[in-house]
């Protein structure tokens, strides 16, 4: 291995003539361009080393002294005198806040400032915050470019082996404080080995083009890695590079002036400069020069790039501080300029992370040759990026860029958007020069657009209207969570420019933290009446003009979410949420407030209950005239009482039911199970059970989503769970429970059907809002076609149904009226096809007509089943995760600690009988192979109840809970304990109905919910003697105690 300055004593010997830059240099007015030889660099990096070691004295070695000044010619010398005096050079970027500089100073523990005249305000205020900091002037560039041919070659004070520090750079801080990154002498002399690289057939590197020996204008500094990569890329290679004239901002027209009169072979850009150039009247004629137009540091606008891949071979460069330069290939397609195809040379894998998104990831290989990152980490077996890419539509090899992991935005829902195709769509429109993604920690997504200096006059409204047709463009790309509403646009001042990274990527943070009051006044702002504008209620109450309001009403509130809205859609297909729903509730009464004389006609659960145009109006025509909330009585026509509705539903999906007389034909040694919801909460705890349990030796995952692979990892790994036998055991296929077959080819249906052993159905839309009706077409007849799938399937395999205790939560009350009143009988682990016994919800109705359904398909069908009714879940016990947010206790929780009170009590739910997720999930496990190991396939479902047979009380959690927040030592309150009714009225009296509010106070969104539980009083009671016995999880259960509580207190954070 030659190290950098070895190289350069061997250049200035061999080939002194030789040029290693052109450097502007003005005379009379005038720039006029100089050669530096190899020899004359030689000797200016002599004369730099002896000032070092005069001025700053000997270095003990790997000392760092930190570097800050303009990119010039003394740049390159300082970092390679440093090298030759044993010094390593800490070079920090001038864009770098004060806390960043201190943060990096202090980390590395450097005492040594060296900087040029330009920067001496800014490191004198540096020494006066570390007094132990000593500053040192480097001088200027006439004392440096002195004719000194006395000097003699300076010799290099240490050896470079492959693992000594050569230089120290830092990360970008885009999230935060920027942090050192020790780059070693290994990985840079990895450039000068490069080219030996195979590669397969015709293919060329793309550092073939990168590293040749040509003249290349580069405008990254050299603070910057691909500054650094530019400099050994010099010395190894001997392609000699062109500086930028020092000093002045690097724009497009420095840019284009420096390639019109240097006349390079290529150049390397920030996309925001090369989207400049493009926009200059002779920026293509300009780039059209170049053999090559190189690109890095961030994403390139597609329109952009595609008009410029038309004039020069354009190029995207990969890399990053820690790994320095990814091999690819040269695309063999003009049009695939932004895709990257990986060497195979360099350990390079594709990790599924989320949303159809593959992180990069680099293996190391039985030694660091063509792997930069193991020479700067070496005790590391992989390397994790945290860069994310999506794939190219047909070329399974080729990669786009799509952001960075830790650069998405989550919600204050737990959701995750990855704001960077947003932000370059939007960076494509003319009147835009950048745009920045917000709503981390905020209940829905916003945009801060900062315009083209062009545009900064215009109107804010005015610039909104004009770009909005670009906005909703990029809203249909998206996910329904991540899009934007047009009243959470603002526009940048010119006062406040986004602030940017050296390589040209927007430093996230620091630009939240510039616009943290206009987002936070964002926010605040109650957006439904800007979203929402419709006309009062005058005149007639007829079904025409209520109508008409609601099409207004429904396409105001619903613009976001995907699919086409007619009069008979339910919206809940469409994607509607809570908040929405919300929206229209507050909306709809505030209409129909007068005509209803005060009454709330249009609540959410209305809403829910008709969740279309025209069921809606029916609902409110009732309502208008009959003086009844419709809520009660339903649709007119219908006189159908709903354990009639539920009847019926069970006939549809069972009169069509065929005998079957055959058994099944052989066992397994091993199973083989089929998992539905895999990417759920608790179908990931039983994904993580299935994979550990030996006896199971293949589990296929069906789920409606088809990038279920990728978040079922990143489920893994948000709870700490080991995904590497996913390759091995798991098969996850995409599937449609509405659609006989689920949707598969007839090739994989029957693949499965000779395979399966076992079926465990734990998909289920989770929504106690929604209608009975608004389950039958997807989960309802799903249930059926598991029946089918099992009756016709090789081994007739058992079907595990993941119920719920809400299908049989009215037991109380009817049991109570039939039998001793209070004292009625606990719930048997015994099938009740009694429709009145299921909660007055659909969700609960739906797990009753399902569950009846396999029971019919058991004496029809000989279909073996298992309903296993599970109770309320808790966060885990023994595994890592933690409770979901959304839900009822940790939304009560919140709401309880913003309002500074907590009910003491809670109606029905007084008594606590959670059981853990993971623990659930274990136990299904567990009934699981009870019923595989039976020898009895004759008799009708087994029903176990999955509830905590130790119990405690509220109230001792409420102690828990108040304890805890008393102890906080950054904001300690006592939550005041009231009875339940006046914590609902507390909640009531907020009046919450902006996005933010309701982030704050998440009950409002279960309002209705919360008001049942206070009406209720009598608690359903369990038996679970054969649910203990089949489960030994369920059996060592202890009662929910402080220890657990407060685990899940740490989790959420409220």
């Amino acid at each position: 291995m030659r190290s950098l300055t070895a190289e350069l004593d061997l250049l200035a010997a061999s080939r002194p003539q030789g040029i290693f830059a052109k450097i502007p240099v003005s005379s009379n007015g005038e720039t006029v361009w100089h050669d530096i030889t190899w020899l004359q660099l030689t000797k200016y990096v002599g004369t730099m080393s002896r000032w070092i070691e005069g001025h700053l004295g000997p270095a003990v070695e790997d000392e760092p002294v930190a570097y800050m000044a303009i990119n010039d010619i003394r740049y390159p010398i300082f970092i390679l005198a440093a090298m030759k005096t044993g010094y390593n050079a800490l070079l920090t970027s001038p864009r770098n806040s004060k806390e960043g500089q201190l943060s990096l100073l202090h980390s590395t523990k450097c005492q040594k400032f060296v900087y040029s005249q330009e920067f001496d305000k800014q490191v004198h205020g540096l020494s006066a915050k570390s007094t132990s900091l000593k500053t040192f002037q480097i001088p200027d560039l006439e004392y440096m470019l002195q004719p000194d041919s006395e000097h003699t070659l300076y010799r290099d004070r240490f050896l470079h082996g492959e693992d000594k520090t050569a230089l120290i750079l830092h990360s970008s801080g885009t999230t935060g404080l920027p942090k050192p990154v020790y780059i070693k002498a290994g990985a840079l002399a990895v450039i000068a080995s490069i080219k030996e690289m195979p590669v397969p057939g015709c293919r060329r590197y793309m550092h073939d083009e990168l590293f040749a020996p040509k003249l290349m204008v580069s405008m990254m500094p050299f603070f910057h890695i691909m500054g650094i990569i530019s400099l050994a890329r010099a010395i190894y290679h001997q392609g000699p590079l062109a500086l930028l004239p020092a000093g002045r901002p690097v724009t497009a027209e420095l840019m284009m002036l420096t390639i019109s009169e240097t006349k390079p072979s290529s150049a390397t850009f920030a996309p925001s400069v090369l989207e400049d150039i493009v926009n200059s009247p002779n920026g293509l004629e300009i780039l059209s020069t170049l053999e090559y137009t190189f690109y890095g540091g961030a994403p390139l606008s597609r329109q952009c790039g595609d008009v410029v891949s038309k004039v020069t071979k354009l190029q995207a460069g990969i890399g990053s501080t820690e790994m320095l330069h990814v091999p690819c290939y040269i695309p063999l397609l003009e049009e695939d300029w932004e895709y990257f195809e990986w060497s195979n040379e360099c350990g390079i894998t594709m990790e599924a992370a989320m949303d159809g998104l593959f992180e990069l990831v680099v293996k190391q290989t039985f030694n660091r040759e063509n792997q930069m990152v193991f020479y700067n980490f070496p005790r590391l077996s992989e390397w994790r990026t945290k860069d994310l890419f999506e794939k190219h539509p047909t070329e399974p090899r080729m990669w786009r860029y799509a952001g960075r992991a830790d650069g998405m935005v989550t919600l204050s829902n737990g959701e995750k958007l990855n704001p960077l195709p947003f932000e370059k769509s939007m960076e494509g429109h003319p009147w835009v020069k950048s745009a920045l993604v917000i709503g981390s920690k905020r209940f829905q997504a916003g945009l801060i657009i900062e315009p083209q200096p062009k545009q900064q006059s215009v109107d804010s409204r005015e610039f909104i209207d004009y770009v909005w047709p670009w906005i909703e463009s990029a809203n249909a790309q998206c996910p329904t969570h991540a899009k934007v509403w047009k009243s959470m646009v603002i526009l940048a001042t010119p006062e406040k420019p986004f602030m940017f990274t050296s390589k040209g990527s927007i430093m996230r943070q620091a630009t939240y933290q510039l616009y943290e009051a206009e987002i936070d006044e964002l926010y605040a702002k109650d957006k439904s009446s800007d979203d929402i504008s419709v006309a009062e209620f005058h005149g007639q109450a007829d079904s025409t003009t209520v109508k008409s309001l609601l099409q207004e009403t429904f396409r105001a509130t619903l613009r976001p979410i995907q699919g086409e809205l007619h009069d008979d859609t339910d919206i809940f297909h469409l994607g509607a949420n809570s908040l929405q729903v919300l929206q229209l509730s507050n909306e709809l009464s505030r209409i129909f407030h007068q005509k209803s004389n005060g009454r709330n006609i249009c609540s959410p659960r209305v809403i829910y209950g008709n969740p279309s145009i025209d069921r809606l109006c029916e609902a409110i025509m009732q309502a208008l005239n009959n003086g009844t909330d419709y809520l009660t009585k339903g649709i007119a026509e219908s006189a159908l009482s709903r354990e009639e509705k539920m009847s019926a539903m069970i006939h549809r999906h069972t009169e069509s039911l065929r005998k079957v007389t055959s058994s099944p034909t052989g066992t397994l040694k091993k199973h083989v199970a089929i998992l539905t919801g895999s990417t759920g909460s608790l179908g990931t705890y039983l994904l993580h059970y299935l994979l550990s349990n030996p006896d199971f030796e293949h589990i296929y995952c069906l789920n409606r989503s088809s990038d279920a692979a990728s978040s079922q990892k990143q489920s893994f790994h948000d709870r700490g769970m080991s995904s590497v036998s996913f390759a091995s055991k798991v098969e996850f296929i995409t599937a449609d429970f509405s659609r006989d077959c689920f949707g598969l080819s007839s090739t994989k249906y029957l693949e499965l059907q000779q395979a399966v052993d076992v079926f465990i159905h734990n998909a289920w839309p989770v929504n106690f809002n929604n209608s009975l009706e608004y389950f039958e077409g997807s989960a309802i007849a799903g249930v059926r076609h598991c029946v089918d799938f099992a009756i016709s399937a090789r081994y007739n395999p058992h079907i595990i149904f993941v119920s719920s205790i809400a299908s049989i939560g009215n037991w109380s009350t009817v049991r109570a009226s039939k039998d001793r009143g209070y004292d009625c009988p606990k719930v048997p682990e015994s099938f009740e096809e009694d429709n009145s016994l299921p909660l007055k919800q659909g969700y609960g109705e739906s797990k009753h007509v399902a569950s009846c359904i396999l029971r019919k398909a058991a004496r029809v069908s000989g279909a073996r089943s298992a309903i296993v009714r599970v109770g309320q879940l808790s966060g885990p016990l023994e595994i890592g995760g933690v409770w979901n947010k959304s839900e009822w206790v940790p939304s009560l929780i919140a709401t309880s600690k913003a309002l500074g009170k907590i009910p003491q009590s809670l109606g029905a739910e007084n008594t606590i009988d959670w059981v853990p997720i993971d623990i659930a999930a274990q136990a299904i496990l567990d009934i699981t192979l009870s019923l595989l190991s039976s020898d009895d396939s004759s008799k009708l479902p087994d029903c176990f109840n999955l509830v905590n047979p130790q119990v405690t009380e509220w109230k001792d959690m409420v102690q828990v809970i108040r304890g805890y927040y008393q102890k906080q030592s950054d904001n300690a309150m006592d939550l005041e304990p009231v009875n339940f009714h006046d914590w609902l009225q507390a909640l009531r009296n907020i009046g919450a109905t902006t996005r933010e509010q309701i982030d704050q106070y998440p009950s409002v969104k279960l309002l209705e919910f919360f008001e049942e539980m206070q009406s209720g009083n009598i608690k359903v009671r369990f038996e679970t003697a054969r649910t203990m016995k089949s489960s030994r999880a369920v059996a060592g259960l202890h009662a929910v105690d402080g220890a657990s509580m407060e685990r899940w207190l740490d989790g959420w954070q409220f």
